[in-house]
Order: structure tokens, then sequence, then C-alpha cells
């Protein structure tokens, strides 16, 4: 059954686009089944995972808003291959800009609606070990819905303040939501992301997030690099940018501090790891 994982933060621009394809393609190149859901009307993670591929944008509201009776709909309508070995995505669609109106109109007649993303995923949960779900930004119907389906949650932060209030307000949006329909998604942590830890003041808002949060905090950072900016321009995760630069060892590092990958899939990293690969390909199957 598969684990499902939520990218969520509500502000903006803190690298959560990013670390969810990033950290999904790393469990994808271990030998992991990937289904990636995005779920952010920019489609980035979409662009990044399915460039030059051909699919045709989901029914949202349906996903939504209605449970499904067989799993059949999900591969018919729904779920595509990407450009990578063990990673299938449910793209992104211009529709998610009036999903939220769907939802909340829906959860009007029936406040179960709220859990229908979570029951339809069951249906498919068995065909994939990592269920990777990219949220979008704010606090709307489509994120409550994204945490009433997940098991454990993630927020990539920026360092600011700003980052402080969204995830504060993140921290009480779950527990209302568990306490309403009795769910039990864990808050896995937040963590810096796309960040100089040179910066004047790092340090500083470092240790306030770890005495604040305690255990809340992913004692690792994602560090600010050129290589995250090139990552975005030839719509390619980092591993294919470069395995061995800091911002991609950091990625790496977070995924075995969360644990998401056992024994016998860290041999298959390395093995990854340490095989060349073209940089002009775009398949896992041509790098490795």
């Amino acid at each position: 059954m598969a684990k499902i994982i939520g990218f969520i933060i509500r502000k903006g621009g803190t690298g959560k686009t990013m670390s969810a394809v990033n950290i999904a393609h790393i469990l994808s190149v271990s030998g992991y089944r990937v289904l990636f859901i995005d779920l952010d009307s920019q489609t980035n993670s979409t662009e990044m995972l399915m460039e030059n591929a051909e699919y045709q944008y989901a029914d949202f509201k349906k996903l939504f808003c209605t449970n499904f009776s067989a799993k059949d709909i999900f591969y018919d309508e729904y779920i595509y291959e990407t450009n990578y070995n063990m990673l299938s995505c449910i793209p992104s669609s211009p529709e998610l800009d009036t999903i939220i109106y769907d939802i909340y109109d829906a959860l009007k007649v029936s406040p179960n609606v709220m859990l229908c993303l979570r029951q339809n995923l069951e249906l498919v949960s068995d065909d994939f070990d990592y269920i990777i779900i990219d949220t979008n930004p704010g606090n709307t119907t489509l994120n409550y819905a994204s945490i009433c389906a997940c098991d454990g949650i993630l927020s990539p932060i920026k360092a600011d303040n700003f980052s402080y209030v969204g995830v504060t307000d993140l921290l009480t949006t779950i527990n209302d939501l568990k306490s309403r329909y009795d769910i039990s998604p864990d808050f896995m942590g937040m963590f810096f992301a796309d960040v100089n830890t040179a910066a004047s003041g790092f340090k500083q808002l470092k240790e306030y997030y770890e005495k604040e949060y305690r255990d809340l905090f992913i004692p690792i950072s994602i560090r600010h690099s050129v290589f995250v900016s090139d990552s975005t321009i030839a719509n390619l995760p980092l591993l294919h940018i470069n395995k061995k630069h800091p911002a991609t060892e950091d990625y790496l590092q977070l995924v075995r501090y969360l644990r998401l990958i056992d024994e016998e899939h860290s041999i298959s990293l390395q093995r990854f790891l340490a095989a060349k690969f073209s940089r002009n390909a775009n398949t896992d199957s041509a790098h490795t």
C-alpha cells in the first residue's frame, strides 16, 4: 500500500515543487513505484516530468467530488507515464484554478466530499509504493482535501518570517481536519529549501526554528545553487543536472533522514548514482 506524502505550505516560492519533484525522482530511481499528482495549476511539475509527452487534462472535479467505483478510471483518464522509469503522473490542469469552488459547493451537500480524493486514491494504492502530491500555495478547499488524503506532510520553507506564519497556520489546519474527519496525517516536518546557508542571519533563524518547533524541524537545508535554476530551465530533476552537487546531495540526505528508502532500495540508488549518463538524454533508462 502506497504512502501518500503531500508537499504543502501556504506560502509560494518556498521550493515546494522542486522538492516534490526531486524527492519523487530519487524514490523512483531507487526502484520504488511512484505516482506524482500535480495539483498546482502552474503545471511546473507536469512540465518537468512530462516534457513532450502526450496527455489529456484530467477531470479534477470528478476526482475530488465523487467516489469512484473501480480503479480502471484512473488508468483510463488520469494516470500517465512520465519520462522517467517507475514514475507515473496525474498531470495538472487549468481546471485547478476553479476546483476550489467546486469542492466548496459540494461541501454544502455533503461534508464527506473532503474525503473523496483519499477514498479514490485507495483504489490504486496497491499499485504504487509512494504517492507524492504537489499542492498549490494558499488556504483553499483543494489543500484541505489534499491534507485529508495524506499519510504524511512535508513543508519546505524559506529563511523568512512569512514561512513561519504559513507553517503555523498549516499546523492549525491539520489539527482541525484531524478532529473533524477522524483522519491522522502525520506532519513529517519542515525544512529550509533553496537557501543561502552562508547568509547573514541564517544561523540565527535556523536556531529559532529548532527551538520553536523542535522535532517538527528537519535539520537539513537544501542549499541554493545555480543548478537548481538550470534544472528548471532544462525541465530535468537535479540528479540529471549534477549528481554530486551540494543541492543534489542535500535532497539525497533529506530522503535518507526521513527513512523513505530501505536498505535494498539504497543499493539501487547507489547504482544509479555510480552510473554514467548523457545529460542530453531524458529518461532514466537512457542514463543507466
